[in-house]
């Protein structure tokens, strides 16, 4: 499940909650505290050493709040509290200034609606380089780096680090990625990395 609270108006409310309500893990809680927009992980799951899929749960979480408040012209400040008041709290963002959505933004907002995964009994991987290419540029979170998978016409994602917030940090790649992939009318599909130390996820990209 998650829970809302959002500070702007009722409007600017509902469509965060839209938008977290279409998501596919709710291992997560999203609130206002004092002008800042708090994501914490909620428990845990079976098979789930380490929280892993929680975090990149709240990653996932992190990333659409973000589409949301640069498309109501709000300039997004991440960071990462460690404050042991509120230990689950993995990711907060602050609104900056005034920053006037783009079309691009307008973009991602909108295909966070169609964020899917490939339609099943005909699904034809991406084969085009060029394609794959684009769409790995569209990274943007800090210690991340995403590249052509070897073992797919796919990309894989992967963290620069080993903590909690580099878990957090490529879910929300990854989610930021099959938004790129929906604005580019491409379907997409999530699978585990490889079991290295650094927190990864493949990302496979189909034909729509």
């Amino acid at each position: 499940m998650s829970d809302v609270a959002f500070a702007w108006d009722r409007c600017a409310r509902a469509v965060l909650v839209d938008a977290l309500a279409r998501l596919d893990v709710r291992r997560f809680v999203v609130e206002t505290r004092a002008g800042e927009l708090a994501i914490s992980r909620v428990g845990r799951l079976r098979h789930d050493p380490g929280g892993r899929h929680v975090l990149a749960g709240c990653g996932t979480a992190l990333s659409a709040a973000w589409i949301v408040l640069r498309g109501l012209g709000i300039r997004p400040v991440l960071s990462f509290p460690d404050d042991p008041g509120r230990p689950d709290v993995v990711a907060a963002v602050t609104p900056g200034a005034d920053d006037p959505a783009t079309a691009s933004d307008w973009d991602r907002y909108l295909a966070l609606r169609a964020v899917a995964g490939p339609p099943r009994g005909r699904a034809v991987p991406v084969a085009d380089p060029g394609v794959l290419a684009e769409l790995a540029q569209e990274n943007t979170w800090p210690r991340t780096r995403v590249s052509r998978h070897a073992g797919s016409r796919g990309l894989v994602v992967l963290a620069e680090g080993t903590t909690h917030v580099d878990r957090v940090l490529v879910g929300a790649a990854v989610h930021s990625l099959r938004v790129a992939a929906a604005v580019r009318g491409l379907t997409t599909e999530v699978r585990p990395g490889d079991q290295s130390p650094a927190p990864q996820a493949v990302l496979l990209v189909f034909e729509n």
